[in-house]
Parts: structure tokens; C-alpha cells; sequence
């Protein structure tokens, strides 16, 4: 189960901004929750923030200048990009306008297979093919012995890139990147396609009016694929972006798009991160990165053909992923153990590299805690991905493990490393010595809503409003709401039952459609009656004239849950699972009773098989019996094949019972009795 929390708002600065602005009362609380609460930071957000003067970035002079120079000597330039979607585009509306200036101008993008950014290799092969002059677009910062051995060839060097730097920058001729400590620009979020705008806009005497309208579709993709803050100059990259996007002429984008399935009329950010932006990743991690770039570039209809093979690339991904994750499944569920761990650690042998560091974040949703995805290629190295929650940094559990490490790299979210096969073990022991010293009780994956919605606070209008709030991304999520005490009046399959729609009554509002995708009707938890909880991003549905309010779900769980009770025995379950020490009073608190075990098993005859353990604790929490009590209870009638438990969630289901079972005999109830036995004579 996850965490939930809601913001509050400001109930004096809310009345301020409905008294001084237009906006209606849910999107001012909103904001307000937000720390939007005056009317300088209210403007600063809504209003289009001009894109900063270009030569305010370092370098940017003298990257203008040896650019020019080399063109106007007809010399070769190469645009060195990125695999990523962010380095795709940034490297086509370089090359494009390079292109059209005149230049004599090739492109190199890294296989994943050759790794990120400049490489001695690849150097050497554009001085062979007779190029003067590099350009990075996305990478170079971290270059410096690349850079050195271009100084070597007698090869010129710009780099452009938008990642920390270290205390030394590369030797070029020039070095543009906002995080550069003697940087003096205003905005420092860009993405790597934005700093490439910026230089695109240098290069036309510093003007961004050309530039934008010709290349602001792509910049905007590969700002919201590279997940930095929509704020600032970044939301007006975008939201112009997206309006040029809806009038684009590039034939590929427009293959794209009909290949998405998408309207272009009502593309928004939503449709660049989920449809868009994984089909040009999808060529960097199962094909080549020229593929994504061919199909921004190409003038003619052999683009479409591109957008196509995108599209294939992305099913194969998703299909890679699928396949990866039963695996997971099933490794799991041999050995539940692997579940309990503060970090959940797996490996395999063929993983793909390029989808790893997915199945680890959505491992990570599943099961709430940090993941690590280790694909072994050989039987001697191994590279692996994480993903953590806010709290558990996972870099610095990294430079905690870094003496059984090749090399890693991250921040506290995300990382990757490599390790030496053999090493896997001891280094899953490290991880989790790291997390048991620094992190006695874990963080929480937490949902985090932007308002709870009261008594007749909905109205087709005030949803209608919150779209003022667009472009969503990093740094401005689409609002999340919470809705407390709702109440199920009817439950309907959607697409022959793959996805669920329950429509809810909720204090006074107008009947909400709450649609739950990938959502199995027959696999739903809750029936007609139910009183729920819910949270979920709220929109206003046209149909046939016909106005309805949806909610998309983002959770949902029986109301009356108190979480901080939940979790406390869910820990104090894992600790003991795990063989730490633990009170034997808690022990006592967890060793479930005669009466509490056919109370459970009752409760499960009454329920849909794969029925999980959070709504049996929701149903079962007035009766006394607490999370730890209830896991209890599902192990012991698992051990006497009463019933199987399976899955993230740990879902029961009965089995058929031809004769009686001593349930005080399961290995679970004995050794719990044991393990209170022994804590005792210890105090």
C-alpha cells in the first residue's frame, strides 16, 4: 500500500488570489498548495517567460564564432549527439540548421552499445572521414581526456550539454553548459535540446524567432522526454512547442504521431512523455539512434517509414520488458525472500540493458522500495539499474558499495553501475548492510495529492480551469487529488473487462466516472457498496454533447485505512521475515489466535480468490487483527496448503480442503511461537 499525504493551502492567500486574478477556487487552492502564494510567483508562472538572451550563457561568443569560421572555410563539422530522445532531437535541429546554413555537416551518434557521450574511438573515426570540427549537443562535459586527444589530432571541439560539471571542464574551443560555475544565464534547467535552441538562436544573431518556429516541436519533445522542470523557461519552451507540434509540417513527426494513435489537435505533454518520447528512445535501446534521427531529418515520405520502424522498435521493448518482469515474477514468488529485502535486488543472465532501468521503476511502484536490475552479459561482468524512492538516495549506496564496483554513476533516484559477476552476492549483502545502518526504517513510496476535495467543490467549470495549469512534467504534475469517503453506486468492465469503471457518488457532486485502466474487472477488490478512498487526476469528458466528470485513478483502497498502523506492522512482518530482532511484544502483537485464523479464512470465502492483503486488513482492521497478525495468518494457511499467497500485493486465494488441517501446527504459527519464546527468556 502506498503512502498518501495531501498539501494544504493557504486559506488568507487563496482568498487574495480569487479576488485578484481569474482563477476559480480549486485551481487557487492548487497553487496556493503549491507555494504559489502571491501574485509575483502566480505571474511568473502563468506567463510566458521570454527565452533569456543566448550570449548570456559562457562561451556562447566563442562557440558562435568557431562555428562560423569553420563553415565560411568549408570545413567538415560533425553534430555528436546522444542515443536519448533528448540527444536525438538535439542533434537533428543542429544538423538541420547547420544544414541549411550551408555547412558541410555529418552526424555521429554513440550505439548504446559503444556507451554515452565522446569516445577515443568514435574521434578517430571522424578524423579519418576527414571532420575539423565536433559539436556536442547533450554530452562533452565530462569529456576531458576525449577533449585532449581531439587538441592531439589537431581537431577543433565545441560542447554543448546541460549536466554537472566537474571542477575541470574539457579543453575546447568552446564550453556552453548553464551549470558551469562561472555561468552567468538566468535559467540553469534547460535540457540538452534547449542549450542547442539557445545556440541555434546565437547563430542567428541571437534571434529565437526563427529557430522556435522551425525547430520547437522537436525541442519540445526532447525537453519533456529529458524529464527537467516545466517551469520557467522550460514551460515556455514547451507550450509553444506543443502549439507548433499541433501545425507541424515535419514528415516524420507526423508518422509519429498517426502511428501513437494520437490526434494532433489534442497533443499535449501527456502524449509526448507516454507516446511520443518512448518511440524515439525505443531506437536507442533496441535498434540505432539514426533511425530516431533519420526520421526527424528526412524531407520525404521515407521519414513515415522510420516513424514505422519506431513503432516496431517500441513493441519490442515493451515486449523485452514484459518478458523480464514474469521472469521477476516468478523468481519472487520461488523465493519470497527476495520481497522482504529493505532493497530488492535481482538478476539475470541476457537482460536487455535498455530496458532495465524501466522494469526497475516499475518493480519500484509495485513493491514500494528501492530496486536494483542486474542483467549479466557474460559470466564475467554484469551491469545493473535502480530506481529509489525520495529518501533512500541511492548514489550514496552506491559510493557505500564502490569497493565491489567497476565503476557507477547516478543521483539520489536513478543510477546504473557495473560489477564483476561474481561479485553480485557480496554486493547484495553491501546494499543491504547500507539500507540497515543509514535506514533502520525504510522511507515510504509516497502519493502525494494536491488537494482533498470537500463538499460541492467540483463543477465541470472548476475542473475545466485547472487546464491553466498545462504544460504538465517535472517540476508541475498534473494535480492529483484525493477524494475521502466515496461511495461505489456501480461497477462496470470496460474492453471486455481488461479495464474498469466505477462511477461514484461524492459528496454532492455530479456522478464521477472513476476509469481504472489495466485494471481487470474480475481482478477488482471492491464491488457496489463499498466506501473507498481514491486518488486521481480529474478531467471534463465530452460524448454526443453530454458533459461528465472522469477520474483517472491513480489508487485506491477501502476507507478507514490508517495507514501509520499498516505500515508499522508491515514493517515490524518484513523485520521478522528478514531474521532481525524484534520486541517480543511486537512478536505477541503478530501471533494471530485460533479464533483470529478462522476469522481471516472466513473473510476469504466470502471474497474473490486474489483478494490482497491490504483490503483484507481494511475489512478485518475492526476486528483487531493488524497487518503483521494478518501476514501471519496468510503464511500459516499457505504452509497447510489452505491457500496459495502470490504476487507484489500478496493476494490469497483458498484452495479446495478435502479433510481437516491442525492450522496451529503450520510452520508459520510454530516458528513465530518460537522465535516470542526465545525473545522472551532473552529479556
Amino acid at each position: 500500500m502506498k503512502k498518501w499525504t495531501v498539501l494544504s493551502s493557504d486559506p488568507d492567500s487563496v482568498k487574495e488570489i480569487l479576488n485578484k486574478t481569474d482563477l476559480l477556487p480549486l485551481t487557487a487552492n492548487v497553487m496556493s498548495a503549491r507555494g504559489y502564494n502571491d501574485l509575483k510567483s502566480l505571474s511568473e508562472f502563468f506567463d510566458p517567460t521570454d527565452l533569456s538572451d543566448p550570449y548570456e550563457l559562457a562561451d556562447m561568443e566563442q562557440a558562435v564564432e568557431t562555428i562560423n569560421d569553420a563553415i565560411d572555410a568549408g570545413e567538415k563539422i560533425c553534430v555528436y549527439g546522444d542515443y536519448d530522445c533528448d540527444g536525438v532531437t538535439a542533434s537533428a535541429i543542429l544538423y538541420d540548421y547547420l544544414l541549411n546554413m550551408g555547412a558541410d555537416v555529418t552526424y555521429y551518434i554513440p550505439e548504446r552499445s559503444e556507451g554515452y557521450g565522446l569516445s577515443v574511438a568514435a574521434v578517430d573515426k571522424l578524423k579519418a572521414a576527414g571532420v575539423s570540427l565536433i559539436i556536442t549537443v547533450d554530452n562533452g562535459i565530462s569529456a576531458i581526456d576525449e577533449a585532449e586527444h581531439i587538441n592531439e589530432l589537431g581537431m577543433k571541439l565545441v560542447v554543448t550539454d546541460h549536466h554537472q560539471p566537474s571542477d575541470k571542464l574539457p579543453n575546447a574551443c568552446a564550453v556552453v553548459d548553464p551549470h558551469r560555475h562561472d555561468d552567468r544565464s538566468k535559467f540553469k534547467d534547460l535540457a540538452g535540446v534547449g542549450v542547442a535552441l539557445k545556440l541555434l538562436a546565437a547563430l542567428d544573431d541571437g534571434n529565437f524567432d526563427m529557430v522556435s518556429e522551425q525547430y520547437g516541436d522537436m525541442t519540445a519533445i526532447g525537453t519533456v522526454a529529458d524529464i527537467v522542470p516545466l517551469l520557467g523557461e522550460n514551460r515556455t519552451i514547451v507550450s509553444r512547442g506543443i502549439g507548433l507540434l499541433r501545425n507541424t509540417e515535419n514528415i516524420g513527426l507526423l508518422g509519429l504521431v498517426e502511428e501513437c494513435g494520437a490526434n494532433l489537435d489534442n497533443i499535449n505533454s501527456t502524449t509526448i512523455a507516454f507516446n511520443i518520447a518512448p518511440r524515439i528512445n525505443a531506437a536507442g535501446r533496441f535498434g540505432s539512434p539514426s533511425t530516431a534521427f533519420k526520421m526527424l531529418t528526412s524531407e520525404d515520405e521515407s521519414a513515415r517509414e522510420f516513424a514505422a520502424e519506431l513503432s516496431s522498435l517500441n513493441n519490442m521493448r515493451r515486449n523485452a520488458e514484459t518478458d523480464i518482469e514474469l521472469e521477476i515474477e516468478k523468481m519472487i514468488a520461488d523465493n519470497p525472500q527476495i520481497a522482504y529485502q529493505r532493497v530488492i535486488v535481482v538478476s539475470g543472465d541476457g537482460w536487455h540493458h535498455g530496458v532495465i532501468g524501466i522494469v526497475a521503476a516499475r518493480l519500484m511502484e509495485q513493491y514500494e522500495k528501492p530496486v536494483i536490475v542486474i542483467s549479466s552479459d557474460s559470466d564475467t561482468t554484469s551491469r545493473g539499474s535502480a530506481r529509489s524512492i525520495k529518501g533512500f538516495n541511492i548514489f550514496k549506496c552506491f559510493e557505500y558499495c564502490k569497493g565491489l564496483l567497476e565503476k557507477y554513476g547516478g543521483h539520489e533516484c536513478a543510477g546504473g553501475f557495473t560489477v564483476l559477476t561474481e561479485n553480485i552476492p557480496a554486493l547484495n549483502e553491501r546494499i543491504e548492510e547500507y539500507a540497515r545502518l543509514y535506514h533502520p526504517k525504510m522511507p515510504r513510496y509516497t502519493l502525494t495529492a494536491d488537494r482533498l476535495i470537500g463538499e460541492n467543490e467540483l463543477s465541470f467549470d472548476a475542473v475545466s480551469d485547472l487546464r491553466r495549469l498545462e504544460p504538465y512534467g517535472a517540476g508541475n504534475p498534473e494535480p492529483l487529488f484525493a477524494f475521502s469517503g466515496a461511495k461505489i453506486a456501480a461497477v462496470v468492465p470496460l474492453k471486455n473487462g481488461e479495464h474498469t469503471r466505477l462511477d461514484i457518488d461524492y459528496k454532492g457532486a455530479t456522478r464521477i466516472k472513476a476509469l481504472m485502466f489495466r485494471t481487470k474487472t474480475d481482478t477488482l477488490d471492491f464491488v457496489q457498496g463499498d466506501t473507498v478512498d481514491i486518488m486521481g487526476h480529474l478531467n471534463v469528458n465530452s460524448y454526443k454533447g453530454v458533459k461528465s466528470l472522469s477520474l483517472i485513478v491513480s489508487d485506491i483502497r477501502l476507507h478507514g485505512i490508517r495507514q501509520e498502523q499498516y505500515f508499522a506492522a508491515c514493517d515490524a512482518y518484513e523485520a521478522y521475515k528478514r531474521g532481525e530482532n524484534v520486541p517480543a511484544e511486537t512478536l505477541k502483537k503478530g501471533l494471530p489466535t485460533r479464533g483470529e485464523l478462522a476469522l481471516v479464512y472466513k473473510l476469504l470465502k466470502h471474497l474473490r480468490p486474489g483478494t490482497n492483503v491490504e483490503t483484507l486488513y481494511a475489512r478485518l482492521v475492526s476486528k483487531g487483527i493488524n497487518a503483521f497478525k494478518l501476514n501471519i495468518a496468510l503464511d500459516a494457511f499457505a504452509d497447510a496448503k489452505l491457500a496459495v499467497v502470490t504476487g507484489a500485493k500478496r493476494s490469497a486465494s483458498l484452495l479446495s480442503v478435502e479433510s481437516k488441517v491442525d492450522i496451529s501446527a503450520a510452520d508459520a504459527i510454530v516458528k513465530l511461537s518460537a522465535a516470542i519464546h526465545n525473545s522472551e527468556k532473552q529479556i
